[in-house]
């Protein structure tokens, strides 16, 4: 033990740096595997954002799947079919600039629902009327106890059958299960698009009387499975095939939440989202980055405008079936079953009901791909054979969010031991924290995740075993003994390489 005063020059030796976490994946995302238009918006985004191109293309494969839904199925084989709906979350921290990219890609969708309510306001008014005439010539051959019924029974189905009229609504942000159960019922598919992912718990019971989680609607509507909701104090809604399509961004802490959450993790909802931990830039930044070329705004806005313009306009037909052709039919059943079948016990041992998902994944992929492709060559999609290229095109994005979603559920398994360690870390930065007793330490590193001292001296004691910290027993004035902590200068020179 060192007496007072004798402080050496030079601080212990360090043990290597060892990371709290695993190392988020270093893949990057496939930009080439996205269709022309898509490509360059996503490019377009990054660059004037500022930001990981993954962030903008994951959003826009989830925006996207919108306009196939409801028209679109891909077909891996005779009896099992994917429809085109992608969630997605994206989880990055606050100065990442998730709010400009989601806008991006949200404005033409929003613009096209205003546009489009506007041009039918008049006829969302007819029909309103025709349908209340009806109604009231049915209720007045009621009321004088006709005994017509089959025209009070033709006059009802004539007025059922004209739905639900109003507003169209396409994409909504925070948002209850019953206003999406309402809202869904009325136009049968949705975007959900919000760079606020928190409005997620609203599904486990967050606003409900009796806290009891609703998420029926939120999981049926990724696979469009009939909804059927019937309440006592209520009319019963039906829906045959509802459709949603996610993109979602937050925090960390906001995925560190859901992971604990046996509400979500055991629901399956969790399995159902292609995830996005985008490499940051922070500090890197330029404000006189390229701003996006006009004209690929004009031509992503105008491929939004056509693709929507076509699903509204489309008769309420059942979905038409997309096919491999023979090649890449064989390709897909190979690649199944020589490599994402072995992969289960493997690569997704701690996300299986993930992997579970993957193959159908790679065909929902394949058809927005599919179908983003005929349009910009102005082919019909159900027309034209879903080719090799495409295929291997899907391939290529799904093994990125492959590697994206073992990473996530591998830190959501994180302890408490590691949040309060990565915090202490945290704080130790943020103020330039060198050197001093652990005591002074804990003065300066006050914070509510440690509620006691003794939280913060273990937090402090995990970052000396992973090389982050040294200690150094003193005598101090009294002759008591005390730990002096030096920390890893390599702490401050690479924050990305170690957090």
């Amino acid at each position: 033990m060192k007496e007072k005063g004798d402080v050496p020059n030079l601080p212990p030796e360090f043990n290597p740096i060892i990371p709290l976490r695993d190392d988020s994946p270093q893949r990057e995302f496939p930009i080439k595997a996205l269709p022309p238009i898509l490509r360059e918006m996503v490019i377009g985004i990054a660059e004037t954002t500022g930001t990981d191109p993954a962030m903008a293309a994951t959003s826009i494969l989830s925006a996207i799947s919108y306009c196939f839904t409801s028209r679109y199925r891909m077909q891996g084989k005779a009896d099992h079919s994917e429809p085109p709906m992608i969630y997605s979350f994206i989880v990055a921290e606050p100065s990442e600039r998730k709010s400009p990219v989601v806008k991006f890609i949200k404005k033409p969708f929003v613009d096209f629902e205003l546009k489009y309510n506007q041009e039918h306001a008049e006829e969302f008014h007819k029909i309103e009327a025709m349908k209340k005439k009806l109604l009231f010539e049915a209720d007045k051959l009621e009321k004088e106890e006709s005994k017509d019924v089959d025209q009070i029974a033709k006059l009802k189905t004539q007025a059922e059958q004209m739905g639900d009229v109003g507003k169209r609504r396409i994409t909504v942000e925070d948002i209850t299960p019953e206003s999406l159960i309402q809202l869904m019922g009325k136009n049968k598919s949705l975007l959900m698009i919000s760079d606020e992912a928190g409005m997620l718990g609203n599904f486990t019971g967050r606003y409900s009387n009796n806290n009891i989680p609703n998420m029926d609607m939120i999981l049926k509507a990724w696979s469009g499975e009939s909804f059927f909701c019937d309440r006592a104090t209520k009319e019963s809604i039906q829906i045959s095939n509802p459709c949603l399509s996610i993109s979602l961004a937050g925090q960390p802490y906001l995925w560190d939440s859901m992971i604990s959450n046996s509400v979500f993790r055991n629901s399956g909802l969790l399995a159902r989202f292609f995830y996005c931990f985008p490499k940051s830039k922070v500090g890197t930044r330029r404000y006189d980055s390229k701003s996006i070329d006009p004209i690929v705004v004009d031509n992503y806005n105008r491929l939004i405008d056509i693709l929507l313009t076509r699903k509204f306009n489309a008769k309420p037909t059942e979905e038409k079936f997309l096919k491999f052709d023979e090649t890449a039919q064989q390709d897909f059943t190979d690649y199944y079953n020589n490599y994402i079948e072995k992969i289960q016990l493997t690569e997704f041992v701690n996300c299986k009901d993930w992997g579970g998902k993957y193959h159908g994944q790679i065909l929902r992929l394949c058809c927005i791909i599919h179908c983003v492709k005929c349009t910009i060559e102005g082919k019909c999609p159900e027309d034209v054979l879903v080719d090799v290229n495409t295929l291997c095109n899907a391939i290529d994005i799904a093994d990125y969010y492959k590697e994206q979603a073992i990473y996530a559920f591998s830190i959501g398994s994180v302890d408490n031991e590691i949040l309060r360690a990565e915090k202490a870390l945290e704080i130790i930065r943020a103020k330039q924290i060198r050197e001093g007793f652990q005591s002074a330490l804990l003065k300066k590193c006050r914070n509510k995740i440690f509620p006691e001292p003794d939280d913060f001296y273990k937090a402090l004691k995990l970052l000396e075993e992973y090389g982050y910290v040294a200690f150094d027993e003193r005598e101090t004035g009294n002759h008591k003994s005390a730990i002096y902590v030096f920390v890893n200068p390599k702490v401050f020179e690479d924050t990305a390489d170690h957090s």
